[in-house]
């Protein structure tokens, strides 16, 4: 027998709790140590099942395929209190493929059937899906050594179990009963824990008594023993504790590593364990699986005309769909029809487009609104004329070949948008017409990535959050979405896996320094190595769904947490689609819900927002101003600055705007290209007439995908199937493909007639462009969108901003950038009023009434009970009589008090102050008022009585601030009355951003170093576990809000500051995506109302002779001005000869300072 050994019980990355081991290093040592397979046991799951054998695969290795399963002893639908709540851990591994499904159906039904706090089995279970496992006894938590070792588990319920060898025996001898004597064994562990090595004679022992075979394990939890403090880290990260923490959760040792076959056998020698290393490779041998990633399993789509094919009926729908989109049917429209249904059909996904096609049907049939497509879907004419796209491809040169070719093997995958408010009702749909059992979302996985992994380094090792946070700024910015990793940082990384490695590395010298030199940043460093990328949690994809042809845990496991939790894969989307499943995206989009809550607030039946001209001056004006808040997909600052150096003027610019702003563009410099062009600030230039027909419409610039295509077929005679290869090898940037490319590209020009140095030329400026360039079929679509919305809101801001509100009404930050921007347009925003505002935002003579719904601890449901009784019994006569009227468990008191300080109740005309301290004595008036109308004691006597109430409401008020911050509290911005009125332009003239600004980033972990100048309010003056005080507070502009926080020093310096009515204007770092926060580094007590008189807006005019103003300087001037951002025009006083020019640089405005004048100087004088 060979001298080797292999791990059947190991924990990777999936086990999300305590796993630190990524698949990948895990095989590389098993690779390293000459051993010939390695299992993956995870936790209650098989999440990286299929990933790990597709690596191993890779690897030379043989992959064993299990989980470690809970088993509770009593029955997995019992759920007992927590502390009898017994569940042990058992090593499950699969033989063969019969196995695999067992393992499958286990793992699922634990989630299903046994989700308890954990996915648990149970003995039945076991017992139905027991073919084709080989099953080892477990760890110390395991059920045969907890009798042995009772107080060797860390299972909350298994504290009370008793030491008993007969029981371990007993528990041994079922478990063989149920998996049969040759597939269960004896587990044995030895990583020096004192109950390990006490229970290793009882093991060995009852082996012998069952004549059950004994196996060695190593329960490895990390891949190298150097690997353990990283370890240990992640224990605190997922558990919120420190390493100082003495009585968090924590492995004890360091022996929870991959072991070499040679160390296992030490630990486990046969003279005292005999066969215990031989029978790992015994088992190994056993296991052989067959997966099959190569066959495609669609659902069938149900026909009634049993006489048809799926292709011929697909055939007859899509030709009925084209005598409705076109009159007439030409001989193109006929040949593009014929040409991608050959290609459909013969690819075999004629269903797939049905399925596709059904499900947009259905939504139009319930007026759920869809979107008008999106990726390269909209490529397609088939895609048209089912209805599943609304773009003409003809009309707008999309290429079929872009989405689907048949060169391309896998499935084509079509996104579709539906409303966000029904697109549960689509997802039913879908469940109902192809069963419970064949529909589940798809699971995600969120990974530690590399800053948040030095900050979690430093807080487990009980730093100031100062220390994470200084060396997480060390960390080069990305680049066009591409985060660096530490380790790319440190160590340049040859292979440029990333593709921008040597720029990370060379951006990264400083980070470098400070982990060669200071033990501290080193010790932090070391650890967030050993955390980044590993996987923190699962959850939901936001869109992704897999409707399978057959019961879905035929293919594989499912998961559901809790009882009416959504079903999900345990596979992520990757591992599914490799797989064949059909996996859809529902997107839920809330733009499309804004436009449909528009045009029912604008009650027009003549307006049909789905066919209106592409020509509106109004909406273009929109576009040209930057004016883009709400505006599908191009609301950010960059969208909104890109926008107006553009100044659209036909919806082919909004096409190209979408494409512009995506980092590729953007990285390159197209959008400042296109743009110079667009507007004749430079000459449209061609490489060659004949591309002249190509790129027209993006002047000259190669800005899509498709033009790629284009200009290979029209200048290299490729065929468009060619084209989309030569697309993707660029895209790719294979050096090796490339030159390939190049090679095809250039004779094939030659063939046509162009010369090889105009050939190679052109080549290389499309593989600069294609690199790029974006998706035309995926632009077109989302422009329309884009336009749609911006239509609504230049024609109709009020009701576009009052559906916008209702629609975002749940989120704070958004609710008060829309109404800002009602400010903004001079659209007015009444309070709530309980006689008069409906359940959402409404529009009343142009007027925003504000929602009842939107107001704090109101809700949907209550507040549809308001008006539906007002509609019901007409209008509320007083405070108590809405009391009285308006069921209290509906409405509670912190309703009540939220209506009150909101301004729900000043129809009436009591102060706010006044009624909310009245509020306990008006609930027992209405009380009151509601027995006597039930008693039906309706006697002037009995009238009198009912005007001697307990409440008096008194005429005192909050003072003002006091009363708009308890307004805005409740409503989420300033409504009656704006406090920063006035002080807009000379906030703004501080501040590097405004809010808006900020939170319209859309990368998630993006920071920025700001300046921002605004109100606080909501101050909290805190402790932290470990003594160090520090202080959160809101900082407001007048276009939003967001949270601010001050540690160490800076709390010393202005605790006493920071209280009362004050401005602020904030330097630090904001941080996006969920945290939207300053840490601050520095604050500074402004005054407004001072500042406004101070504040100089006129033009800053710079003198300067046409020598001085060559294209450099004028560079170096627009990237000077640009850091002083400020509300002065600049004007520019060119002087040539005896001839003078007044410019006006329109997109930059400054703040005027000595400084910047000094800077100007020195570069216009040297």
């Amino acid at each position: 027998m060979s001298k080797s050994f292999v791990h059947l019980h190991a924990h990777t990355e999936y086990s999300m709790l305590d796993g630190a081991a990524k698949i990948n290093d895990y095989l590389k040592k098993v690779k390293e140590l000459n051993q010939p397979a390695a299992a993956i046991t995870d936790h209650g799951n098989l999440y990286g099942a299929l990933e790990f054998v597709r690596q191993a695969e890779t690897f030379g290795i043989k992959p064993i395929i299990g989980y470690e399963a809970y088993v509770t002893p009593g029955s997995r639908f019992d759920r007992p209190e927590r502390d009898k709540n017994k569940r042990y851990h058992l090593t499950l591994l699969a033989e063969n493929n019969v196995g695999y499904q067992n393992l499958v159906e286990l793992v699922s039904k634990a989630y299903l059937e046994g989700f308890y706090y954990k996915p648990r089995v149970d003995y039945e279970l076991l017992r139905e899906h027991s073919e084709g496992i080989i099953a080892l006894s477990g760890c110390l938590g395991g059920e045969v050594a907890q009798h042995l070792a009772p107080d060797g588990s860390r299972e909350e319920g298994n504290a009370a179990n008793e030491k008993s060898y007969e029981k371990a025996l007993e528990k041994a001898k079922n478990y063989q009963d149920i998996f049969g004597k040759s597939n269960f064994f004896i587990e044995l562990h030895n990583h020096g824990i004192d109950q390990q090595v006490e229970i290793l004679e009882d093991l060995v022992n009852i082996s012998k008594e069952i004549n059950a075979p004994l196996v060695a394990a190593n329960d490895s939890h990390y891949v190298t023993k150097n690997d353990s403090s990283a370890h240990d880290a992640l224990l605190c990260v997922q558990t919120n504790a420190t390493m100082e923490d003495e009585d968090r959760f924590k492995f004890d040792g360091e022996e929870y590593y991959v072991k070499s076959s040679e160390e296992m056998r030490l630990l486990f020698p046969d003279d005292s364990f005999p066969n215990a290393c031989d029978n790992t490779l015994e088992i190994a041998n056993r296991v052989n699986y067959t997966f099959e990633f190569d066959k495609d399993y669609l659902p069938d789509f149900p026909i009634e005309d049993s006489s048809l094919t799926v292709e011929e009926f697909l055939r007859k729908k899509v030709l009925t769909g084209a005598k409705e989109k076109y009159q007439e049917i030409n001989s193109e429209i006929q040949e593009r029809i014929d040409y991608e249904l050959d290609v459909i059909n013969s690819m075999g996904f004629a269903s797939y487009f049905l399925i596709v096609g059904d499900l947009i049907d259905f939504a139009n049939s319930k007026n759920i609104r869809t979107a008008a497509g999106r990726g390269s879907a909209a490529g397609s004419i088939v895609s048209y004329c089912l209805g599943i796209t609304r773009i003409e491809p003809l009309k707008y040169g999309l290429i079929f070949e872009r989405f689907l070719n048949k060169g391309r093997k896998s499935l084509p995958d079509i996104d579709m948008d539906f409303d966000e408010r029904f697109r549960g009702d689509v997802i039913q749909y879908a469940i109902d017409k192809y069963g419970q059992d064949r529909v589940a979302h798809i699971v995600t996985f969120a990974t530690i990535k590399a800053k948040q992994a030095i900050r979690d380094a430093a807080r487990v090792l009980g730093l100031p959050f100062s220390s994470g946070d200084k060396v997480a700024k060390l960390m080069p910015p990305m680049i066009l979405g591409n985060t660096a990793t530490i380790s790319e940082c440190l160590q340049l990384d040859e292979n440029n896996e990333s593709g921008y490695s040597k720029e990370f590395y060379s951006a990264s010298e400083e980070l470098r320094k400070e982990y060669s030199s200071d033990q501290e940043v080193k010790k932090i460093i070391d650890i967030a190595l050993g955390l980044e990328g590993l996987r923190r949690q699962d959850g939901i994809h936001a869109a992704a769904i897999v409707i399978s042809p057959d019961k879905i845990t035929n293919f594989l496991p499912i998961q559901r947490k809790g009882e009416n939790a959504e079903i999900v894969t345990q596979y992520e989307m990757h591992t599914v689609e490799q797989l064949g499943l059909l996996k859809m995206d529902f997107l839920g989009l809330r733009n499309l819900s804004i436009v449909d809550r528009t045009l029912e607030l604008i009650g027009d039946k003549n307006l049909d927002i789905d066919n209106i001209e592409l020509n509106d001056e109004k909406t273009f004006n929109l576009f040209s101003e930057g004016r883009m808040t709400g505006v599908f997909q191009l609301e950010s600052r960059v969208a909104q600055s890109i926008s107006r150096s553009l100044n659209p003027k036909r919806f082919e610019d909004i096409v190209a705007l979408v494409a512009l702003i995506r980092p590729g563009p953007l990285g390159a410099g197209m959008h400042n290209e296109f743009a110079d062009r667009a507007n004749s600030r430079k000459e449209i230039e061609y490489l060659h007439s004949d591309l002249e027909d190509i790129l027209n419409e993006t002047y000259g610039v190669i800005l899509y995908q498709e033009q790629v295509m284009q200009i290979a077929e029209k200048i290299a005679g490729f065929n468009l199937q060619e084209a989309d290869n030569l697309r993707v090898a660029m895209g790719k940037k294979i050096p090796q493909v490339m030159e390939e490319q190049r090679k095809k590209f250039t004779e094939g020009s030659v063939e046509s007639g162009y010369s090889e140095q105009f050939a190679v030329e052109l080549f290389d400026q499309i593989a600069f462009f294609a690199g790029y360039g974006f998706n035309k079929s995926h632009s077109v679509p989302y422009a329309l969108l884009a336009y749609q919305t911006a239509y609504l809101k230049a024609n109709y801001p009020a009701e576009y901003i009052a559906a916008s509100l209702t629609a975002v009404k749940r989120d704070k930050d958004r609710t008060a950038i829309f109404l800002s921007e009602a400010r903004e347009m001079g659209v007015k925003v009444s309070t709530p009023d309980i006689n008069k505002s409906e359940s959402d935002f409404t529009v009343n003579n142009n007027e925003i009434l504000f929602g009842l719904s939107a107001v704090r601890n109101v809700g949907d449901i209550t507040a549809e009970k308001i008006v539906l009784e007002r509609e019901t019994n007409g209008n509320f006569e007083s405070i108590e009589e809405f009391l009285s009227r308006i069921d209290s468990r509906s409405l509670n008191k912190r309703g009540i008090e939220a209506l009150a300080q909101g301004g729900g109740f000043d129809y009436f005309g009591y102060p706010r102050k006044g009624v909310f301290n009245a509020i306990p004595d008006l609930i027992d008036d209405a009380k009151n008022l509601k027995i006597k109308k039930a008693n039906n004691q309706a006697s002037l006597f009995d009238l009198d009585e009912q005007n001697e109430n307990l409440a008096t409401i008194k005429e005192i008020e909050w003072p003002k601030k006091e009363k708009l911050e308890r307004e805005r509290e409740m409503l989420g911005f300033f409504v009656s009355e704006d406090p920063l009125e006035g002080y807009g332009e000379v906030l703004k003239s501080e501040s590097t951003h405004s809010i808006i600004e900020l939170q319209s980033f859309e990368e998630e972990e993006e920071e920025v170093n700001v300046v921002i100048a605004g109100l606080i309010s909501n101050v909290q003056k805190r402790v932290s576990r470990r003594g160090n005080p520090w202080i959160q507070f809101d900082l407001q502009d007048t276009t939003g809000s967001l949270g601010v926080l001050l540690f160490n020093k800076l709390v010393e310096k202005y605790n006493t500051n920071i209280d009362g009515e004050i401005y602020l204007k904030v330097s630090g770092t904001y941080v996006g995506g969920s945290e939207n926060t300053i840490r601050a580094r520095d604050l500074e007590v402004i005054e407004p109302s001072k500042m406004v008189e101070d504040l100089d807006t006129s033009p800053l005019r710079i003198s300067v002779t046409e020598e001085k103003l060559d294209k450099k300087n004028l560079i170096l001037l627009k990237e000077l001005l640009e850091k002083y951002p400020g509300l002065s025009n600049v004007e520019l006083e060119v002087h040539g000869g005896s001839k003078i020019k007044l410019l006006e640089l329109k997109e930059i405005k400054v703040k005027k300072t000595n400084q910047l004048k000094n800077e100007i100087n020195t570069l216009l004088t040297n």
